[in-house]
């Protein structure tokens, strides 16, 4: 009720104009009202299908019982309240995010790392190990050794070249690979002369993707630094995005004699076979191979780019054509054997725009986004530059309602949301529902309006153990009040922990409970058997054409009393605060 009530509020108010010439339809207690606020709400809601189209009139009405009860909880106080502060705290929370952001700053690291990805880069790189928190005389031996590294592989080392009869000394860059292998702390990289493989957006973190992106195809960039050390890295190769589907057959190279090594190649030798002469590739892969997580699907690994596999299942797979079956091959996992069933470049940014937007949210780059925020802000304020950049922040966060109106309007809407949702609550809903003598009267003077279109059975289905036990349930059901027929039950039938004797009470329509309409409406054809538990069952009650108590239609009566409740309400809220309506005004809307 209170989702659907903001909903509501929310029509009464949002981006209206503050214009001078924006007159004042109506005073509340002598509150202006402007014409804006009530054009708003009245062309929302006649432009929206699904709501009913109601006059002029009957909108203004309507928006002033909407103001007066807003104007009534502001009376008590509900708004000086820490739970009314709170709450309205939260909703501006959910709502200031997009305005405490720089969005073109966001952007444009959207669309930068977009870019990235559709032109992936190859690269390898030297590591010198230095944590963040290393001390002074660390960082600068791990610096040192960088720039021994990278003045190695690009200005090189002293050489005595012959040049015709004479011989020159001249500087020439070492390869790349080989002074990774001599110098890089980086374990792998001493094994393959620092190789990478493909360096995508997202997968490595944001100094290394920022140097590698920066620096031209061939060449070595500067010297950067990560959470990790210090780093070279040479861009080999440039290529476009691209990712396939794709399915394998494997069988796992297990550790033993080359006798087994043998064996293995010759299972997946056959499976090929196999494959070839007919059989179905999914069947085979989900009966034989043994990668299980795939064998599940029938050997398909999906949608993959470059990277994401071992370096010879990368080239054999993207070296194919779709429709094509590889012969077997070899990894350190197994042998193999690949179905490429499609390839394909990148998708369009719009349809991966949202996940981009998520990833660059979750990624230090974000920072960036948030410092040019903050810088903009200053400029903008002409904030001095002692202040930190939190303070500019919370500078930005108090301006936010005075620099956008939508967000004014949104805040505002919120807070008339959540007094009009209270004061209903106290005023209407709980009073409604609480006043028993109330509903009772409400019913007896409207009992006309109330009526069945079928009777109803009002009582009770007994399921027992035992003819004794029914007959003793049905003389507590006679006897007892309502609300103590269950511990009555308990206390005399359904004794030493044992049920004897289970109870349904309700107010039934034919043909809803099977029981009830066997047992309470004596219909014959109803389809009904007792259980062998509790085989003896008996109705205890009556057929009834119309409501007798207002507890038979509830709910409806309920709603009803509230209406009414809130209609008497009103009246007292028009008498208690002056309403003025400027016709002349209303007259030219």
């Amino acid at each position: 009720m209170k989702k659907a009530l903001l909903s509501i509020v929310l029509l009464a108010s949002s981006m209206i104009s503050f214009s001078q010439e924006d007159p004042v339809l109506l005073t509340i207690n002598g509150k202006p009202v402007m014409a804006s606020e009530f054009m708003y709400i009245y062309e929302k809601n006649n432009q929206e299908s699904s709501i009913e189209k109601k006059s002029m009139e009957e909108y203004l009405d309507l928006f002033i019982n909407f103001k007066l009860k807003v104007t009534e909880a502001i009376a008590q106080g509900v708004d000086t309240t820490e739970a009314f502060k709170k709450e309205l705290a939260g909703y501006r929370a959910q709502a200031i995010p997009k305005y405490m952001q720089d969005n073109e700053a966001i952007d444009s690291l959207v669309q930068l790392s977009y870019d990235r990805m559709a032109n992936i880069r190859r690269a390898a790189h030297i590591a010198i190990q230095c944590p963040m928190n290393s001390d002074s005389l660390k960082e600068a031996e791990a610096l040192a050794k960088i720039e021994l590294a990278r003045e190695r592989v690009t200005t090189g080392v002293e050489k005595k070249v012959k040049k015709g009869r004479r011989w020159m000394t001249v500087r020439e860059p070492e390869v790349f690979a080989d002074v990774a292998r001599e110098m890089t702390e980086d374990p792998a990289g001493k094994e393959n002369g620092g190789e990478l493989g493909w360096i995508q957006v997202f997968r490595f973190v944001y100094p290394f993707e920022e140097a590698v992106y920066n620096t031209p195809v061939g060449e070595v960039t500067e010297i950067f630094r990560s959470p990790y050390g210090f780093h070279i890295a040479l861009v080999e190769e440039e290529r476009q995005f691209e990712e396939v589907h794709a399915a394998h057959i494997m069988k796992m190279m297990p550790r033993g004699s080359e006798g087994t090594a043998i064996e293995v190649k010759e299972v997946i030798d056959s499976l090929y076979q196999v494959v070839l002469d007919g059989a179905d590739f999914a069947a085979v892969a989900t009966a034989h191979s043994d990668d299980k997580g795939s064998a599940r699907n029938g050997g398909d690994l999906g949608w993959f780019g470059r990277g994401m596999m071992v370096q010879p299942f990368e080239n054999i797979t993207f070296g194919m054509e779709p429709g094509e079956m590889s012969q077997p091959f070899p990894t350190r996992f197994g042998w193999h054997f690949v179905k490429l069933y499609d390839k394909r470049g990148i998708q369009p940014l719009d349809s991966m725009r949202s996940q981009l937007l998520g990833q660059v949210k979750r990624d230090v780059r974000f920072k960036e986004a948030e410092k040019s925020f903050v810088n903009k802000t200053r400029a903008e304020y002409h904030l001095p530059a002692s202040m930190t950049d939190e303070e500019v922040r919370a500078y930005a966060d108090a301006h936010l309602e005075e620099k956008y109106a939508d967000l004014r309007h949104l805040v505002r809407e919120y807070h008339d949301g959540i007094l009009l949702f209270d004061v209903s609550l106290r005023e209407v809903w709980d009073k409604a529902n609480k006043d028993t003598e109330g509903l009772a009267a409400y019913f007896k003077a409207n009992k006309k309006n109330y009526t069945w279109e079928a009777p109803r059975f009002k009582g009770y289905i007994i399921q027992a153990k035992d003819m004794t036990s029914a007959k003793a349930a049905r003389q507590i059901i006679k006897s007892a009040h309502p609300d103590s027929v269950m511990n009555y039950l308990n206390q005399r039938v359904n004794v030493d922990s044992v049920t004897y004797v289970k109870v349904q009470h309700g107010l039934w329509e034919e043909g809803k409970n099977a029981a009830v309409d066997k047992y309470g409406f004596k219909n014959k054809a109803a389809e009904y058997t007792p259980t062998e538990e509790f085989p003896v069952v008996m109705a205890v009650g009556k057929k009834i054409s119309a409501p007798q108590e207002y507890t038979d239609v509830r709910s409806k009566v309920t709603t009803d009393y509230q209406d009414y409740l809130e209609q008497l309400w009103i009246a007292t809220l028009r008498e208690k605060y002056p309403v003025v309506v400027n016709e002349e005004v209303l007259k030219g809307l």
